[in-house]
């Protein structure tokens, strides 16, 4: 992967880690407040910062319909409350390459559920 790819990834991250958390999605039933449209997001706890990263074609179908993390961060005690989405939104065109990015972006940041994928 390119360099511009690195620099690309390590600003999404930081946009990510750094979104005030009350900026963030908070989690609901419907997902109502979560975008429809493609993006790289972070599942992000209050106090321990990001908790995975993923990528998704339309967000909200892909909190909505259940996530894998989510399971694991409630086996943790951990309550909606303290759980937000940040999400980097993109346009179709430019979410060609973000498979690449989470990949520099997982790898750089180690979130601890990322990690218990195989």
């Amino acid at each position: 992967m390119t360099e511009l790819y690195k620099g690309e990834a390590q600003a999404i991250l930081k946009n990510l880690s750094s979104m005030p958390f009350k900026d963030c999605y908070p989690l609901s039933r419907g997902c109502l407040d979560i975008p429809t449209c493609p993006g790289i997001y972070a599942i992000r706890h209050q106090d321990e910062g990001i908790l995975y990263i993923g990528v998704a074609v339309k967000l909200r179908r892909r909190f909505k319909d259940g996530h894998k993390a989510f399971f694991w961060a409630f086996l943790d005690y951990f309550t909606p409350d303290e759980i937000r989405i940040a999400a980097e939104l993109m346009g179709y065109q430019s979410f060609q390459r973000a498979e690449d990015l989470e990949t520099l972006m997982i790898r750089s940041a180690r979130p601890r559920y990322n990690s218990l994928i195989k």
